[in-house]
């Protein structure tokens, strides 16, 4: 794949679920960088995040948002922050990889990245969350700026 065809995206789809959790598979791409984990995550998170992105960055100049734990079995992370007066806004994203066995620092892999969205892409991927957490299937993407 030529490096210029990629695009900056961030896409979060349900692979797994039961009563009390499920499973994303998180994928990330800036159109330079690009990784992949799975992380479990719980309707009553999700759809607490996806509600304090209505209208955002109004209210807030920053928000966070985490799924499962750093350097452990698995994490993702989502920072959301202006970045000019224009209106754009960079996501920096952590991911760090499921490891099934015992793990080490040296071999989990990790990954951080940023990606620049405009604030109507955070419309479509806040609908797709909360359908998401009523739900426990689906996909939800945010398209970076060169989409």
């Amino acid at each position: 794949m030529e490096l210029n065809n990629r695009k900056s995206y961030l896409e979060l789809e349900v692979i797994w679920k039961d009563e009390d959790m499920f499973e994303f598979r998180v994928i990330a791409s800036n159109g330079r960088y690009f990784g992949i984990t799975e992380v479990y995550e719980t309707s009553e998170s999700l759809e607490g995040f996806a509600k304090s992105l209505f209208q955002f960055p109004k209210n807030d100049s920053k928000l966070f948002y985490e799924m499962g734990k750093k350097d452990s079995y698995a994490y993702f992370s989502m920072k959301y922050h202006c970045i000019d007066n224009a209106g754009h806004l960079g996501v920096e994203l952590n991911l760090e990889e499921n490891v099934s066995t015992e793990y080490r620092s040296e071999e989990k892999d990790k990954l951080k990245l940023e990606i620049i969205i405009e604030p109507s892409a955070i419309d479509n991927f806040q609908k797709e969350l909360i359908q998401i957490a009523e739900n426990q299937e689906g996909k939800a993407t945010l398209f970076g700026r060169n989409n």
